[in-house]
């Protein structure tokens, strides 16, 4: 069984890595899936944020006073099975204001103006277009020259609109580079610290002039998408591991319960023997006319039998009361009694092993009248002293001294030299069949119901039962009893 057990713990503790290990996986991926969906989201409102400031700054025309003659021309190359379009502009910007108004003429008066002098005022670019596979493009690339000519394209006017759409970049640069860069670029850089995204935009597609900016998109946004998934993720997997450590603690529960039943029997028949022989060998005593014919004899077979029939009384009592789920269950028969009457029978019953040599002292000043169960307080008193003799060395010193508080409860220690418990067990002494690794190790018997049964008993009675020990140097129980104050003005 303890086999089986431990590799259903391997399984179990297999089971649960593999399964956070799964759990992560699918939250990254599911992690990664919302980045992609929102980092596209982000990409498309930047490219609107861009062809925002495009119109505008088409609307707005810092230098009304521009003007452009545009002359394009275009090629076509239908050699070896290939067939690539080529287009060409000869672009002239012309300050307005020095060559008058437009009109029918006003184109070929410009290409002549500068042909023959390239006079101040008008200057010509020329953009060629190779392979060029969408015309549409090609016009397009064109109105962004000559909107940047018009307006020139401003970090401070895209930082505005980027902030008015609550988006903020970590940097904005602009750049030329050698050939034309047609359409936008993304560059996403997944970091599950610090996600960040770099977009790269023409603002003037023939000139390769272009924007970089970096945003540090954070975590905050992703997680806020994520916090449902996360949540039913946390739950599923709290209530999976919770149920399989449960299952793990129930078998181990169920396994200590079965240990605790062998035990328990076992015990319980050892300690059924010696009371059944004792009385087994009184009724063969009394069968025999000539042994009974003895009075004194006749009497202490009578006496041993009485004690032993008021030890199994007493024994199956215990088993009784410890069967109630609640100690207000434990029936209380209260009367008044002598303390010290209690305390010296108990002494008198007590069975000492011949191996032992034990000196009992009784500590009082004087006689108490205690108001409780008498069975049940020398049931208790019987225990303890059981204990002490058990636990002793050969030649061991018990004390029991008894008293009363200045409140009026009745205080009982019993205090032996023997081997003392341990701070750890102390935590669980007063547990049914709670028995220390030494105690079981050095075979001393018991089934661990006497503390328990002491406990219970004196809850019954709401009173308090403590400890004090050192290993080796022996322990000390202190039952303190309330008492109820008209019963102790009484006596």
């Amino acid at each position: 069984m303890e086999k089986k057990i431990k590799i259903l713990h391997v399984c179990t503790i297999i089971a649960i890595i593999i399964f956070c290990i799964t759990q992560c996986w699918w939250l990254y991926t599911r992690y990664d899936y919302i980045w992609q969906n929102y980092n596209e989201e982000l990409y498309q409102s930047i490219l609107g944020i861009m062809q925002e400031d495009f119109e505008n700054r088409r609307i707005s025309g810092e230098r009304n006073n521009i003007d452009f003659v545009t002359k394009s021309s275009i090629k076509v190359d239908n050699t070896k099975m290939q067939y690539t379009i080529n287009l060409f502009f000869d672009v002239y910007v012309i300050d307005g204001s020095k060559y008058g108004d437009k009109d029918s003429t006003y184109s070929d008066r410009i290409l002549n103006l500068y042909k023959k002098y390239k006079p101040e005022g008008i200057k010509k670019y020329e953009f060629s277009i190779r392979n060029c596979e969408n015309e549409r493009e090609a016009y397009v690339g064109l109105e962004r020259f000559q909107v940047d000519e018009i307006c020139p394209f401003s970090i401070k006017r895209l930082e505005d609109l980027l902030m008015k759409a609550g988006l903020k970049t970590t940097s904005i640069t602009t750049e030329k580079v050698d050939s034309m860069v047609w359409k936008p670029k993304q560059f996403s850089h997944l970091n599950i610290l610090k996600p960040n995204m770099t977009v790269i935009y023409p603002y003037d597609i023939f000139e390769g002039e272009v924007v970089r900016m970096n945003f540090d998109i954070g975590m905050s946004p992703i997680m806020k998408r994520m916090s449902g998934t996360m949540v039913l993720s946390l739950f599923i997997s709290i209530m999976l591991i919770s149920c399989l450590v449960f299952q793990i603690k129930t078998i181990r529960s169920q396994r200590k319960i079965e240990v605790l039943r062998k035990d328990f029997i076992q015990t319980m028949v050892h300690e059924l023997k010696r009371p059944i022989s004792t009385l087994k060998m009184c009724v063969s005593f009394m069968r025999n006319d000539i042994l009974m014919a003895d009075s004194q004899s006749r009497a202490e077979v009578i006496s041993d039998s009485y004690n032993e029939l008021d030890n199994l009384s007493s024994y199956f009592s215990k088993l009784r009361d410890l069967t109630f789920d609640d100690i207000t269950e434990i029936p209380l028969n209260k009367s008044s009694f002598s303390l010290d009457e209690v305390i010296n029978d108990c002494v008198k019953k007590l069975n000492i092993p011949g191996s032992k040599k034990i000196e009992i002292k009784i500590i009082s000043e004087r006689d108490i009248v205690l108001y409780a169960d008498r069975m049940h307080i020398t049931n208790i008193i019987s225990n303890l002293l059981e204990n002490a003799v058990k636990y002793s060395a050969e030649n061991g010193l018990i004390k029991i001294s008894y008293g009363q508080t200045k409140k009026g409860s009745v205080t009982i220690s019993i205090k032996d030299n023997g081997c003392g418990i341990s701070k750890y067990d102390q935590k669980f002494i007063f547990d049914k069949f709670y028995r220390s690794r030494e105690v079981i190790d050095n075979h001393i018997p018991g089934m661990g119901l006497g503390l328990a049964y002491v406990e219970l008993l004196v809850k019954a009675h709401d009173g308090k039962v403590s400890v004090n020990s050192e290993e080796g140097k022996g322990a000390e129980f202190t039952i303190t009893l309330p008492q109820d104050e008209s019963i102790d003005e009484q006596h």
